[in-house]
C-alpha cells in the first residue's frame, strides 16, 4: 500500500475534530506523508489548527466543530524532540498545592518555542531541565515545586514543604532514589530541599550524595522552621 493510501486511510478513520500531527501517520517516509496531507488540506478533507497539526472537520450549520483547547494543548507534550510536560502554576494546582488556575499554561519543553497563544490560552514554553520519561513526569513536577516553593501562591513556604514531604513519602523508595538523579540536574536550593526530605524518610545515601553536590558556603533563604525542618541548619536553610 502506498504512503498517500495509507495517510488516506488513517485521515477517513479518524474521528471528526480529533487532532492529529505528521507523527501520527503510521508510516515512515514523513516527507510523503506530508505531500498527501497538504492535498487533502487543498481539498477541504481535513483543516490545519497551525503548522503540523490537523484535524477532520465536522460539519455543522454554524461552522466545523474544532478539537477541544485542551487537545490543542496536549498536542504539544509529545513529539520526536522528547517529551514536555506542563509545569508552573497549573501543575502545582494539579499536585494539590494551590487552588489556584494560571492565566498562562508553562511547558518544559526542549523545543525553541516562543510565547504563543491557542483559544485566548496564552502558552509559554521553558527548557526543560531533564529528559523524562512519561511515567516520571510526575516526579520532576514535583522538583519544580521544590524549586519554587516560595512562589506558590495561596499557600506558605512550610505548608508546601510538609505536602511535598507527603507527596514523596508516598513513592516507592525505587521512585525515590529517581528523584535524586533528576535533582542532581536542578538548582542548589532544590538539592537542598530534596535532601532534607530523603533524609528524613531514611534514605541516607541518596541524602549524602545531594548534600555532596551542594556548596558547603552557600545558605538558603526559604522560611521553614525548626519544627517543620528540625535538620535545616545541616542543609543550610535558614
Amino acid at each position: 500500500m502506498s504512503v498517500a493510501q495509507v495517510t488516506r486511510n488513517f485521515v477517513e478513520q479518524l474521528n471528526s475534530a480529533k487532532l492529529f500531527t505528521y507523527d501520527d501517520i503510521p508510516s515512515d517516509n514523513k516527507k510523503t506523508v506530508a505531500i498527501e496531507l497538504s492535498r487533502l488540506y487543498k481539498k477541504g478533507v481535513i483543516n490545519k489548527v497551525s503548522k503540523g497539526k490537523f484535524y477532520k472537520p465536522k460539519k455543522r450549520a454554524f461552522g466545523d466543530i474544532q478539537p477541544s483547547s485542551r487537545d490543542k494543548i496536549l498536542s504539544y507534550l509529545n513529539s520526536d524532540d522528547g517529551i514536555s510536560y506542563e509545569t508552573g502554576l497549573n501543575s502545582f494546582r494539579q499536585l494539590g498545592l494551590t487552588t489556584q488556575i494560571a492565566t498562562t499554561t508553562t511547558i518544559a519543553s526542549s523545543k525553541p518555542y516562543r510565547q504563543i497563544e491557542i483559544d485566548n490560552i496564552k502558552l509559554k514554553f521553558i527548557p526543560k531541565r531533564v529528559d523524562v520519561l512519561k511515567e516520571d513526569i510526575y516526579l520532576v513536577q514535583i522538583l519544580d515545586a521544590l524549586k519554587d516553593i516560595k512562589k506558590i501562591p495561596a499557600t506558605t513556604p512550610q505548608k508546601a514543604f510538609l505536602y511535598l514531604k507527603s507527596l514523596i513519602q508516598k513513592e516507592s523508595k525505587d521512585r525515590q532514589k529517581k528523584l535524586t538523579q533528576y535533582a542532581l540536574k536542578y538548582t542548589p536550593r532544590t538539592r537542598a530541599l530534596l535532601g532534607a526530605i530523603l533524609k528524613e524518610l531514611g534514605l541516607w545515601e541518596e541524602a549524602f550524595q545531594l548534600k555532596e553536590s551542594l556548596n558547603p558556603l552557600t545558605s538558603f533563604k526559604i522560611g521553614l522552621d525548626l519544627e517543620t525542618l528540625p535538620t535545616k541548619k545541616y542543609w543550610n536553610i535558614i
